[in-house]
């Protein structure tokens, strides 16, 4: 009589929560910028035909007084306000993940060099998060998106795969590593 060949759901918590510390081991903080978002200054006029400030504060008086220094101190005479977003995710970093497997930097006789190419693996739910990102601080390098982010997977156990292009030397992360 063959044996049921089912797993409990202990089995599965257990071994979904070791997975998870595993991950938690070897993955690193990456930061995620977004496009900044920009909004009107508060303390003086925006002048669209000059794409800048007018100078002019905005007061309740009939007439219009100028700053003294001659442009806003809120926006610095821009005329806007730039913010910019960013979010910190967790992502296990592979550099050159079509290369030797490495994954770090070699010393060569012209000096240290490294993958410009790196690939993240990461939680689904940062899809939108890196789709619509403007760049992303990996490893203290600032990388932008190469491909559109897949995901890969059977059932709910599925993972985001990114691949991210630097054109940044490598002085930061030589620094960091010396």
């Amino acid at each position: 009589m063959p044996r049921n060949k089912r797993i409990g759901f202990k089995a599965k918590d257990r071994f979904k929560k070791i997975m998870d510390r595993f991950i938690d081991g070897l993955g690193r903080d990456v930061f995620v910028y977004l496009t900044p978002t920009r909004s009107e200054c508060p303390n003086c006029y925006y002048d669209s035909r000059n794409n800048r400030s007018s100078g002019i504060p905005k007061v309740d008086s009939s007439s219009p007084t100028y700053f003294i220094t001659g442009r806003c101190p809120v926006c610095y005479g821009k005329g806007v306000l730039t913010t910019s977003r960013r979010k910190k995710i967790h992502a296990l970093v592979i550099w050159d993940p079509s290369g030797e497997g490495l994954n770090t930097l070699t010393f060569t006789e012209a000096g240290y060099e490294g993958a410009t190419k790196v690939q993240i693996k990461t939680d689904p739910i940062y899809h939108n998060y890196i789709k619509n990102s403007e760049y992303m601080l990996i490893d203290g390098l600032k990388c932008k998106l190469s491909n559109p982010p897949i995901l890969r997977g059977v059932g709910s156990k599925s993972v985001l795969v990114a691949e991210f292009f630097t054109t940044e030397k490598l002085s930061n992360l030589v620094n960091e590593t010396i």
